[in-house]
């Protein structure tokens, strides 16, 4: 009897961290999704010809790093409808593996200028802005969601203009992200 309550014990739990895992990969593949589809949408917007390799740090992390006595977490629980710090932490984790859709960027004749290499290129090529990124190079950190995955807060724009005005927030709505 002990031994059958024990392997129908086993059974549920590994039943139930099975169903955990299977919600994870759900809610990575949910957010590369929704990411890449924002992302794409900016790009056509944007009628850009190059943008900069997106980083693998979240937003909050990136403008902790740039201004350590923002406390941004308050603003983003705030905006998006979190109930705490924990919610947000686990908003971003889901962004940890993010992959932007390199397909749609080719298909586009967008060139993706990995960040490592930029000094390099600005360097040797003078007219690198002029010629090859004649439109620009758009850069972009990747999007913070909130649950539902239809309000986006992300903070792009075209590298080199100063003032820039930061994060935007955007809504979707009738298949289309519109900014808020």
């Amino acid at each position: 009897m002990k031994t059958t309550i024990s392997i129908f014990l086993f059974a549920i739990n590994c039943f139930l961290f099975s169903s955990c895992k299977e919600e994870i990969k759900k809610t990575k593949f949910d957010y590369n999704h929704k990411a890449n589809e924002l992302i794409q949408q900016l790009i056509t917007e944007e009628d850009c010809n190059c943008i900069l390799e997106i980083p693998k740090e979240d937003i909050v992390k990136i403008e902790l790093l740039e201004n350590p006595a923002l406390n941004s977490e308050k603003d983003y629980i705030k905006k998006l409808s979190l109930k705490n710090k924990k919610e947000l932490d686990s908003i971003i984790k889901i962004s940890e593996d993010f992959e932007l859709d390199e397909n749609y960027i080719k298909s586009k004749n967008i060139k993706l200028i990995k960040r490592d290499s930029t000094f390099r290129i600005l360097s040797k090529d003078i007219t690198f802005n002029t010629k090859t990124c004649r439109k620009g190079v758009l850069y972009i950190i990747k999007p913070i969601f909130n649950k539902s995955f239809d309000l986006a807060i992300i903070n792009y724009g075209h590298s080199g203009i100063c003032c820039d005005v930061g994060r935007k927030v955007f809504v979707y709505k009738n298949n289309k992200w519109k900014r808020k």
